[in-house]
């Protein structure tokens, strides 16, 4: 269904609705006057829930449309939430004004329920609320790759420590892509292609990690080496191959890690719009091919090496 569509639909729903209401009250109070006092009593609650069962349709339609407005975008569905929102809002200050409920009556049935619903509700409008902050404030978007840690974002492997050779953080939780952000919950697709869906108030008290591919960002990797293998050779041919592909790194021989295999540490800075693994993964290969070169050439002696 179109654009077009869903909003002509809306108008007419609202036509509709109101041409129903225009024509029961004069069927009530003019024809059935035996009826007249009974629904002049009721005549308000009878004009709210056409105007909720017709608000709540025509909030929906023009949600519907926003997504097929926006080609279902990374924002079609973040836009579609924040109408809803709106929407409900609107729709309960109008039910309140059809009902005649001042002010003051509201202020002084919201204290009294509010607290009911509040300890009846805690889980839900916890999430609720937390999906309002998240949708508002663009605390996650639609279409980012993340990763959602838990109460200890970052902790340091170390272990076993002679056999890991990164010094790179490790980021405990769950890492994907936001497909979309509800009200109550928000769905992410991970690694493995489950849809897992993750309540708002656990989301939004969580670390976020954004894994954005438009920044620069500093990557470091470490190869072992046996020390049959000349660190001068070593290093030249290093140089030789990441000046070529590299704009900026630093190498340098850091440790020994026992007494058959020195360390080699390359730091450099992924560029923009590139992926963080796969660009280690390219410059990872690059060591793996100057290590097998140098053993066929005879200038390193053929032993395991490890890689992180």
């Amino acid at each position: 269904m179109s654009v077009r569509r869903k909003l002509i639909g809306a108008l007419l729903m609202l036509i509709v609705a109101v041409s129903i209401v225009s024509l029961l009250d004069i069927v009530m109070l003019y024809f059935l006057k035996d009826l007249t006092q009974v629904y002049i009593t009721y005549r308000n609650i009878v004009h709210a829930v056409v105007a909720l069962i017709v608000g709540i349709v025509i909030i929906q339609l023009f949600a519907s449309a926003t997504v097929i407005w926006l080609k279902r975008g990374r924002e079609a569905y973040l836009v579609r939430n924040v109408i809803l929102v709106l929407g409900y809002i609107v729709l309960g200050f109008v039910i309140a004004s059809i009902l005649g409920l001042s002010g003051e009556s509201l202020l002084a049935s919201a204290t009294f329920s509010g607290l009911v619903i509040g300890l009846a509700l805690q889980p839900v409008l916890s999430n609720f609320f937390s999906g309002l902050l998240i949708l508002l404030s663009g605390y996650i978007k639609p279409g980012q790759d993340v990763r959602i840690a838990g109460g200890i974002p970052l902790s340091l492997l170390a272990f076993p420590a002679y056999k890991f050779f990164s010094r790179d953080y490790a980021i405990p939780g769950l890492r994907g892509k936001v497909l979309e952000i509800g009200l109550l919950y928000t769905k992410i697709l991970d690694i493995d292609g489950n849809v897992v869906k993750i309540p708002n108030n656990l989301l939004f008290s969580s670390s976020i990690v954004l894994e954005e591919t438009s920044e620069s960002r500093r990557v470091q990797i470490r190869y072992e080496f046996p020390v049959t293998c000349s660190p001068d050779i070593v290093l030249a041919e290093l140089h030789r191959v990441f000046r070529g592909i590299l704009n900026d790194y630093n190498l340098y021989i850091e440790e020994q890690s026992d007494k058959q295999y020195y360390i080699v540490l390359l730091v450099t800075i992924t560029p923009p719009d590139t992926k963080t693994r796969e660009f280690r993964s390219k410059l990872l290969k690059e060591f793996i091919d100057i290590h097998r070169e140098l053993i066929l050439s005879g200038l390193c002696a053929q032993t395991q090496s490890s890689t992180r």
